[in-house]
Formats: structure tokens, sequence, C-alpha cells
């Protein structure tokens, strides 16, 4: 029952991640201006005649507190220069006008969020009940709340940045990692494991490093697609011009041959792990809507997908590295 219960979150925080996507690809993301609620208000509006004639300066004014406890937090840990730039940037302080649409997608968005959330609230509470390496469980579920917390927290400075790339990438890289911590607390509840020797799961540890690198410039490469197309159009948009775009796909080759060598391994050793298999088939569908994606003007419906096969695949690889009897 609470390996079923920790799979079901792990679902929930991926659909996070599917939101969050459906959220950038739609322009959403500042559907709502504050956090945690939407416009002050615990159910948003579906009208702007019920907002007050000035909400855009109040909603603004509330950005530039948000903006500068934000750059103190960033000094504190040293990062003056971002801190400098986000202060001096006037443009983050324009208030986009009310959007039902944008709105209640953020919503729909964030409640989702809530709902994992008390999902992995809940796997804290299960491990405190565990008869069998309690002290293990309860830290990592302690810990994968903790990153919720400040997840959820990195979240809300996203909205109060106005969505700047460097921020919403951090975000990203959070959201892998609370899914390869879900996945390492479901191995701890699973009985059967895999036979994986000890050099292909450091092998795997040298796929999350790539997938992560791929991610960090995959989501680069969208904030210069979003800078184009606020003043072009989708249809004449050349991403071989971006040379983020020329890392991207650098690094997917290299991915690429990763899995190649990975699945190779897996045959030839003859140690048909049904993991490997589903990473190279995760792979090929990566491959193609990422294919799809340059030749084709991204089309919008497949860009969710794309980021999905990418945290699958990171899924994978975690579950590679922890179910195995050699841990």
């Amino acid at each position: 029952m609470a390996l079923k219960f920790h799979w079901v979150t792990l679902l929930f925080i991926y659909l996070v991640v599917v939101a969050g996507s459906i959220v950038r690809m739609t322009g959403s993301g500042m559907g709502c201006p504050d956090w945690p609620k939407c416009f002050d208000q615990y159910i948003p509006p579906t009208d702007a005649a019920d907002l007050p004639d000035n909400y855009q300066d109040y909603y603004s004014s509330k950005r530039a507190e948000k903006i500068k406890r934000f750059s103190s937090f960033l000094r504190t840990i040293g990062l003056d220069e971002k801190a400098d730039v986000l202060q001096s940037d006037k443009s983050l302080l324009v208030e986009q006008p009310f959007n039902v649409w944008n709105t209640w997608t953020e919503y729909i968005n964030r409640l989702i969020g809530a709902i994992a959330g008390l999902f992995i609230l809940g796997g804290l509470i299960i491990s405190l009940f565990s008869k069998t390496q309690k002290p293990r469980k309860v830290i990592l579920c302690s810990l994968l709340l903790v990153l919720t917390f400040f997840q959820a927290w990195w979240g809300a400075m996203v909205v109060a940045t106005n969505i700047v790339p460097w921020v919403l990438t951090v975000h990203m890289i959070l959201a892998a990692f609370m899914i390869g911590l879900q996945i390492i607390i479901i191995e701890q509840w699973t009985v059967q494991k895999n036979n994986i020797p000890s050099s292909l799961r450091r092998l795997a540890f040298l796929g999350i490093i790539i997938l992560i690198i791929q991610i960090i410039i995959g989501t680069q490469v969208r904030q210069h697609v979003d800078e184009w197309l606020t003043t072009n159009t989708r249809d004449v948009f050349n991403l071989s011009h971006i040379a983020d775009f020329i890392s991207h796909r650098t690094v997917a080759l290299v991915l690429v041959f990763y899995v190649l060598l990975l699945t190779f391994i897996n045959y030839i050793k003859k140690i048909h792990s049904k993991i490997i298999y589903a990473i190279f088939t995760l792979l090929i569908f990566e491959a193609v809507t990422g294919k799809i994606l340059a030749d084709f003007s991204l089309p919008m419906f497949l860009q969710p997908f794309h980021l999905l096969f990418a945290l699958f695949l990171f899924g994978l690889l975690t579950r590679l590295i922890f179910n195995s009897e050699n841990n």
C-alpha cells in the first residue's frame, strides 16, 4: 500500500512538470501576479471587472518588494551580480493585463502542485510508521518535503521576477531533483531488486549528468524562442542561428551515443535490464520529438512531451542506480 502511494506521488510530481510546461508553452506564467493566492483570491476571478482599477500598479509594487527580498537572498549566497541585474531591470515591474485563460491555466498548475505537496507530506507521515529502515526512509522523505517547500518558494520567485530565464532554469532543475529523490524513496519500499553491475550503475550517473546539462541548455533555447516570438512569427523561426541550440543538439548526439553504449553493454553482458531497454525506447521518442520541434517551427503541442520524455529518462536512470541488490 505504501509503495503504491509513493508511485502516485511520483505521478503527481510529473504532472506538475507537465502542467508547468503547458503554462510556459501558453505564456501563462504571469497569469497570477501573486503567490500562493491568485489576485489575492483562493479562487481567481473570471473577468477583469472583478479587479480594482489600479490592480496593475498594485501588483507591480508588490513585485518590487519581492525582488528586493530575493536580491538580498542572492547577495547572501554570493550572487551579487545577479542581484544587481534584477534590481536594475525595471521591465520586470511591468504588469501584464488580465487574461482569464492565462490566469486559470496558471491556477490549475498551482492546484496540481498543491496536491503533489500533500502527497509528499503524506509520504513523510507513512515513513514515520515504517517497520524497516525507518531512519533512512524518514530522512529521505523529510529531505523531499524540504526540497518541495524550497521549490514552492523558488516558484514564487519565478513569478516575482517576471520569469527571468536563469531563475526558471533553477526551477526546472529542482523539479528533476524532486523526481530523482522520489524514485530513491520508492526504492526503499521496493522488495524486488535487479542485479545491476556496479560499473553499469556508475555509467548511469554519467547519463544523469548529461541529461541535466541538456535540460539546462534546453531551457535557455526556449528563452531565445520566447524572445523571438515577441516580435516575430513562429513560422519563420530558425533555430540554427542560436548558439545554445547548437550546443543542445550536440549534447543530444552525445546522449544518443551514451544510450546506445548502455544498451549495447546491457545486451552483450546478458544483463537484459528492462529499465535499460525502456531508456532506449524513450530515447527514440525524445529524439523524434526533438527533430520535429527543430524542423517544423516548434509545434506547441509537442513541447511538453519533449520535456517529459527527458525527465522520464532522468527518472529511469535514477532507478537503474538505486533499484539493485548491490546497493
